[in-house]
């Protein structure tokens, strides 16, 4: 009886420490190859068989995110405009730069700030500060990650020597992103930004303005 219950023991501990495993989604990253000699029995083996396993993101992992783009104005006053030369606003540029947050393996919160600016047919450049808090549910497929992801906030808006502050922000975005290792990933992020100016709240002669832009951006992400 002594020596069984000591085995019943080791048996459960081993049968909890694979479902653990289990449980988690994994991703294999493979190691470079590496050839090692034990010096003391003269085995030989290559690190090249190797592979770890751990979840993609787990609750508690983070990321900073880091992103370049291009930004198109979309109602000044249509796309097409962009390319007959009659558009309002000349396709410009934006970046951002993000805190995420993992929830759960799937879903993420955090913030995102950004800097953008499009050029007028004028020269005088419109810019744009927008502070968005964002949701974001990332379904993965490997070593893929597929964020789609919803924000909302506010923006500081400049053209011409005049301020509109605080901006209402929307913006939705969907991207692809491939995990080179556990702590970076590169990716394309599209996005679609609303910033309307509801200008008749605050003069009467004013009328409100809803800028839409498109914006294509260049994504790497530090997880950690």
């Amino acid at each position: 009886m002594k020596r069984l219950l000591p085995a019943v023991c080791a048996c459960l501990i081993g049968m909890s420490a694979v479902s653990a495993q289990a449980a988690l989604p994994s991703v294999s990253f493979r190691q470079a190859d590496d050839e090692y000699t034990d010096g003391d029995d003269g085995d030989d083996y290559t690190e090249d068989d190797i592979y770890f396993d751990y979840g993609m993101n787990l609750p508690g992992d983070q990321y900073i995110k880091i992103a370049l783009g291009l930004c198109a104005p979309l109602n000044f006053p249509d796309f097409i405009s962009l390319f007959t030369g009659d558009s309002q606003l000349k396709i410009g540029g934006m970046g951002t730069l993000g805190y995420h947050y993992f929830i759960t393996s799937k879903f993420a919160v955090g913030f995102d700030v950004g800097f953008g600016f499009n050029v007028s047919i004028g020269s005088h450049v419109f810019n744009y500060v927008p502070f968005v808090i964002a949701a974001t549910y990332q379904p993965t497929a490997g070593r893929f990650e597929f964020p789609l992801t919803l924000g909302i906030g506010f923006a500081w808006e400049s053209f011409g020597g005049n301020n509109y502050f605080p901006g209402l922000v929307v913006k939705p975005e969907a991207g692809v992103m491939f995990r080179l290792s556990e702590s970076w990933s590169l990716g394309l992020e599209a996005s679609y930004l609303l910033m309307p100016q509801f200008t008749s709240w605050y003069h009467d002669d004013a009328e409100n303005f809803a800028g839409q832009y498109a914006l294509i951006s260049a994504t790497a992400r530090y997880h950690f």
